[in-house]
């Protein structure tokens, strides 16, 4: 008996494609561009901010830890919960009491991870180097070693304006993707 022959099957399902607003994405776009070179002006101004808010997240956190204390039985679940609840209060406040000293403590931090990623991307490079293309991870990770340097090197200075500097750059190029998926959607959605 002959089987009908069998459809490939996708990996992943398809999902839908939502409908693009060309306009709203135009207009995102430009308002997400110009906030990024307000955020790179005063870049000392933006790292507080996003100090500041990192601490609003961590104060939402603290909040979210306590109300999951008063939830739970047992006390060993509540002592975990409530020094996890203290550490989020704690990291919360000092963001939002001293956005500055926090910003130069997390650009440190950043600073290590960003050169220890490099570091981690080059020998992944070096043991795919017989791939087509594995340069590319290899100048990725030259990048990274020279970024996550250049921070380390410059710290504590860096904490002052770095934060700010990595917002702008983001919401600029996020805000051309936005503009150019926009202006190379053709139909109003």
């Amino acid at each position: 008996m002959d089987t009908p022959p069998s459809s490939p099957v996708a990996p992943f399902p398809q999902l839908p494609v939502p409908p693009i607003s060309r306009g709203w994405a135009i207009a995102g776009g430009f308002a997400m561009i110009l906030l990024g070179f307000i955020a790179l002006g005063d870049q000392f101004v933006s790292t507080a901010a996003v100090a500041t808010f990192i601490g609003v997240i961590l104060m939402f956190g603290c909040s979210f830890q306590l109300i999951k204390v008063f939830t739970m039985q047992g006390w060993k679940n509540h002592l975990w919960f409530s020094i996890v609840a203290l550490a989020y209060g704690v990291a919360g406040y000092v963001f939002i009491a001293h956005p500055f000293k926090a910003a130069i403590a997390f650009t440190l931090f950043l600073g290590w991870a960003i050169l220890i990623g490099g570091i981690f991307r080059a020998f992944l490079a070096f043991k795919l180097r017989h791939h087509k293309g594995a340069a590319w991870i290899l100048f990725s990770a030259a990048i990274s070693v020279i970024l996550g340097g250049l921070i380390i090197s410059q710290w504590p200075a860096t904490g002052l304006y770095m934060l700010g500097l990595f917002l702008g750059v983001e919401l600029i190029f996020a805000g051309v993707g936005w503009l150019g998926l926009g202006l190379s959607n053709s139909k109003q959605a």
